[in-house]
């Protein structure tokens, strides 16, 4: 088996190294397009399997019963609101603030004191979305009853 070895500037070498290259799909795609893999045109995808959009155009095909539906069902909202979870995320970068805030000559003597900045911003944009999910959840409620 014949080696050849791989330059990473050197593209010539690359498509050396692919043409070679033994096994399943031995790269005559690359080597047709000139080194370019081909790329589909923007919009279309090819279904997996090899057949093309006009053959597999049928929705109801291989589904038994004939006709499917061609709306999709209506989305809901998650029963989930999130504030908890926004809620003791925001606890927990205020905790690392102030266990940081002990810390802090030694978080400066290291140069480590962005890390307590980051715990700051962590707890205001926690605070942020705290206010986001509470106004979700209530806007659900209003609409729920």
């Amino acid at each position: 088996m014949a080696s050849a070895m791989i330059f990473r500037n050197s593209p010539e070498s690359f498509m050396e190294f692919s043409a070679e290259s033994p096994g399943p799909g031995s790269c005559a795609a690359f080597r047709s397009s000139g080194g370019v893999p081909a790329i589909p045109a923007r919009g279309r995808r090819v279904p997996s399997g090899g057949m093309s959009a006009s053959a597999n155009s049928d929705p109801a095909g291989g589904v038994a019963g004939g006709s499917a539906s061609t709306d999709p069902p209506a989305l809901q909202p998650l029963p989930y609101d999130g504030v908890v979870s926004v809620a003791v995320g925001t606890v927990l970068w205020a905790v690392a603030a102030l266990v940081m805030l002990v810390f802090l000559d030694d978080l400066r003597d290291d140069g480590h004191l962005w890390w307590l900045a980051t715990a700051i911003c962590g707890f205001g944009l926690g605070l942020a979305g705290l206010w986001i999910v509470i106004r979700r959840r209530n806007r659900l409620r209003g609409r729920q009853g």
